[in-house]
């Protein structure tokens, strides 16, 4: 069983409890701003958890479907909503493989370093699902890790405690294979648990080869969701732009 499999329950929403609504506002004030959102579009909220940025943009208007492949986050998602809320909707389904029709939407968001888990080739399927999905000249938002801050101070070890649960997160460089690894230790009322995290690091020059070749322009590189300048030692790094254009016969 792959790591993502496995994580991606009850556990991670204890971990990363942290990362709450009002950050989720934030994050899509910022993408509102930059991709310019308009009332009635379509938005793919790919890789979307347990749903935080989705009703905001639901409320901006958008046409919104959150996809996952955690049933657990995506049942999240959906307890979070009332019960007459037909939008945001939510699909289970593998970011590789995505289960819509070419060019459906507008947009495309996929945030908080929903992107690395798999092998190179994996990665790629996923930025080529989504300049399948885009319409001509649809736009995206990618939010990343920044692998230099992150090999310039990477913390071996921590330990936290919530909600009675000692959380104890290790972390490790996998120089072969260019990957950030993570193992997370929770241990509760004489019990312990393992799971792992897996993040493949790509620097901004590979990252802006990989979306050229799946057919995605880079308009711009933000290093933060304040809007700053990427530098080397930005806490993100945050790709955005479109779908490239089919050439336009001569007249």
């Amino acid at each position: 069983m792959e790591w993502y499999q496995r994580w991606f329950g009850e556990e991670y929403l204890l971990v990363y409890e942290h990362r709450d609504l009002a950050e989720a506002e934030r994050d899509i004030h910022f993408v509102e701003r930059i991709l310019h959102l308009r009332s009635g579009e379509r938005v793919l909220d790919l890789c979307c958890g347990p749903g935080r940025h989705d009703p905001p943009l639901a409320r901006l208007g958008c046409r919104v479907i959150g996809l996952d492949y955690s049933i657990c986050l995506l049942r999240a998602a959906r307890a979070a909503l009332g019960p007459d809320d037909a939008n945001p909707c939510y699909v289970r389904a593998d970011a590789r493989e995505i289960p819509f029709r070419d060019g459906v939407f507008d947009v495309i968001l996929n945030l908080f370093t929903s992107f690395g888990y798999f092998e190179d080739g994996g990665n790629c399927n996923l930025l080529c699902s989504m300049a399948r999905l885009l319409r001509p000249e649809g736009r995206y938002c990618l939010d990343y890790l920044n692998p230099p801050l992150l090999l310039a101070g990477l913390v071996p070890e921590t330990k936290t405690e919530r909600n009675g649960v000692t959380v104890i997160e290790r972390r490790a460089l996998n120089d072969v294979k260019h990957r950030v690894e993570k193992t997370i230790i929770l241990r509760s009322d004489g019990r312990e648990e393992t799971f792992r995290e897996s993040i493949r690091l790509y620097p901004l020059a590979e990252m802006l080869i990989m979306l050229r070749d799946a057919g995605l322009t880079v308009e711009g590189v933000f290093g933060s969701t304040e809007g700053e300048e990427y530098t080397e030692s930005s806490p993100r790094m945050i790709l955005w732009g479109r779908k490239h254009s089919p050439p336009q016969p001569p007249l």
